[in-house]
């Protein structure tokens, strides 16, 4: 718990500093997606869920639905910042391939990523930026928690303000990411231990290495009242270096997902 907390009392510390020229909206909305069981994993699942929008957004703290993004330090081009992310938990007996064994937790990955941006600024509404992530993972039932090693990896993010008039704006967001992960991350998701080996699955541990690659493509509407977008994510592990275990029946997978906002409250430091 004192990962967790930590966490927390860091991310806390980055609100408190970046209140000048800030920017607080708030709201309620209701978000789809369908989302794979775990990348590679035949089944995909489909949420549709009532969700509050918030997003803050300043000189040291960015967040929103999807992460949130701490600005450490910047010269010139170069920026360190800390980032979150987080994965759904799983029910096993929901996979053909995973049934019987355990499930999975939700994961949480917190760690640093150096960037450059070539062309703009993380604040600006238009930027090409190259980076570098590695990220510790945590996987909890809200009862416990466990480490699960981490993941890193070179990626490169475009975003291009297509269209803006007064307060309105479309926005358009690719990502393109190659990812690896330690032994102890790839084993939670794609080992499988001698006491849950069957017939159709063997036992299989992996080591670390290369995890694949994602392209993920993002359009949004946003006003001050209003935000609508979507999603689009592709995930390639025909090369990863766990390919070869039984869990994985598929070397691609996608994920998408759109949403609508209303935003009754918006300030601005």
């Amino acid at each position: 718990m004192s990962v967790i907390t930590r966490c927390f009392a860091f991310v806390l510390a980055l609100y408190s500093a970046s209140s000048v020229s800030a920017e607080l909206e708030l709201g309620a909305g209701v978000f789809h997606a369908n989302i794979p069981l775990y990348i590679g994993a035949r089944e995909s699942k489909s949420y549709t869920l009532p969700v509050p929008y918030v997003r803050y957004r300043s000189e040291r703290l960015n967040l929103d639905r999807r992460s949130a993004t701490g600005y450490l330090w910047q010269h010139n081009n170069w920026h360190l910042d800390i980032s979150a992310t987080a994965g759904i938990a799983v029910d096993s007996g929901e996979s053909k391939a995973r049934d019987g064994m355990d499930d999975l937790d939700w994961v949480f990955e917190l760690g640093p990523a150096l960037d450059y941006y070539v062309v703009g600024h993380y604040n600006q509404p238009s930027y090409f930026k190259l980076g570098v992530f590695t990220r510790k993972a945590l996987a909890t039932d809200f009862t416990r928690i466990d480490d699960i090693g981490f993941k890193a990896g070179p990626y490169a993010q475009w975003r291009q303000r297509l269209w803006q008039q007064g307060a309105q704006s479309i926005t358009l967001t690719s990502r393109l990411a190659i990812n690896y992960a330690s032994s102890q991350y790839a084993d939670y998701f794609y080992a499988v231990p001698a006491a849950a080996a069957n017939s159709l699955r063997s036992e299989y541990t992996s080591g670390n290495g290369y995890g694949g690659e994602e392209v993920s493509l993002g359009l949004s509407y946003d006003s001050r009242r209003w935000w609508f977008g979507g999603f689009v994510k592709y995930y390639r592990i025909k090369d990863a270096k766990w390919r070869d275990s039984p869990l994985v029946e598929r070397n691609h997978s996608v994920a998408f997902g759109f949403g609508l906002a209303w935003k009754f409250y918006n300030n601005r430091g």
